[in-house]
Order: structure tokens, then sequence, then C-alpha cells
């Protein structure tokens, strides 16, 4: 079995508060692995998943994401991991009075550092090239001079798709990236992503709470419950009712309102 490029031993996150929402998690993923987050509100998923990045410092345990540790690691070193983690996110995080180009071309300030690129008219040439490619693949270069404010969501959506593509990642986080969308667009948008990632054999972790979708998309499906995995395995020996006993009758008519 390949070295993974995920690698986390009993991860534990205990907040100021007491709450506990990770307790003893073991996640192995490998380099062009796709696999679908599952559990109701409260059950840790995003919780693991900032726990990768070090957007929330882990309580003990260890997380180790493309040869990094995160736990030890210095300002420095997560600075330079989290340039190669492209994350899609549920609010789209576009700059919505600013064009399209300069958007994606955003995605490429992490390694590209320049002042330049704040804004696509002062972008150099292989910069703006390289973003109306990724508009291309998205299906967007025809709206590259629009300001995003005047995209419909499911457009932004994979507006913030190509600024990823840009960003030129290892590993992407999706975190319910179709929750905002209806079922058209968010169908779209599952389509990119899963085909883009495909492509570029890109590691891929995608929380999901529509179990509809995850059935659809899911190769490997891991589930927490409380702060522990409840479930790993692939998607097509999970059959329904266990799927949907991961959420309660409670928190799924509060994510339906």
């Amino acid at each position: 079995m390949s070295t993974p490029v995920i690698d986390v031993r009993g991860l534990v996150k205990e907040f100021p508060n007491g709450t506990r929402a990770l307790s003893g998690v073991d996640l192995q993923v490998t380099a062009g692995e796709t696999v679908v987050l599952l559990g109701a509100n409260g059950s840790g998923k995003s919780t693991l998943q900032k726990c990768l990045t070090k957007l929330v410092r882990p309580t003990s345990g260890t997380v180790e994401v493309l040869g990094t540790e995160v736990c030890t690691a210095r300002k420095r070193e997560i600075s330079a991991l989290r340039k190669d983690v492209g994350v899609v996110f549920q609010k789209i995080n576009l700059v919505r009075e600013l064009s399209v180009l300069t958007n994606v071309i955003h995605g490429s300030l992490g390694r590209v550092s320049s002042s330049r690129n704040w804004f696509a008219c002062s972008a150099r040439s292989e910069q703006r090239e390289e973003a109306m490619e990724a508009l291309e693949r998205v299906g967007l270069a025809h709206v590259a001079g629009r300001r995003v404010e005047q995209l419909s969501g499911g457009q932004q959506q994979r507006v913030a798709i190509a600024r990823m593509l840009m960003q030129q990642p290892r590993v992407v986080l999706a975190d319910e990236p179709v929750a905002a969308l209806d079922p058209r667009a968010g169908r779209a948008v599952m389509d990119l992503l899963w085909e883009v990632t495909e492509e570029q054999g890109l590691t891929l972790i995608c929380t999901l709470h529509q179990l509809e979708i995850a059935r659809d998309y899911g190769s490997r499906v891991v589930a927490l419950r409380d702060g522990q995995i409840d479930m790993d395995t692939h998607m097509s020996r999970v059959a329904e009712e266990e799927l949907e006993g991961l959420y309660t009758a409670e928190d799924e008519v509060l994510h339906a309102l």
C-alpha cells in the first residue's frame, strides 16, 4: 500500500468550553483518492478538515499532510503546506465586486507573490493566460470580464473551482460545496469537481450533507458520529438505512430549514 498523503492518528480536539469535537480519530488517505466525509451537524466533520491545515489546533494526536507534521509545524511550514491544499468552501468567498478573471488570478498569489496579481489588468501575461485556461476548463471563459456579483450561485462556485485550480494544489478539501445551490446547479458543480480532481490526480476530501449526492458521487465514504469514525468503507457496501442512521430526525429538520 502506498504511503498516505494524509495520515491522522489518535486525533483529539477539545475546545476551551469543554466540548470534545474529535475523540481519537484515525484516517489515512492515499494520493489521488477521493473521500466523501459524512455525519450529522456537530459530528466533527468541519473540525477534522480544519485540523488538516491547522486552522484548528488539535489537542492531541498526530496529523501529517503531504509530509508535514501539522501539530508541531512552525508558521512557515504551515504556510507552505496551505499552498498545496486547495479549499472549496460552502460560502464561496469570492470578491464579488471584482471581475471573474481577477478572482481566478488571485488563486496564484500563494505561489507567485506579486502585487501585480491583485488585478487582472496588471497581472503578468502568464498568469492571465493560465487563469483563462482555468476558466475555459470550468466553462466560464466567456464571462471573464464580468463582475462576480453578476453571476448565479452555481457559476460563482465554478469560478471558485477555477481559482482553486490556479493554486495548483495537490490536495483539495471541499466543505459542503453545493449546500447553498439548487439541485441542478449542485450536480453540475459536483460533476466538475470530480472531473478536475481526477484529471489532475488530486486527492480530494469532500464533506457532504445530502445523502443522495453522497450516494451518487462517493466511492470511499468516511462517516463521523460524536467525534469518532463510525464508518469507513466503499459506498457500494453501505445500505441506505446505514446512511440515514447517521442523522437524527432533529438534525435533518434543521438542515432542511
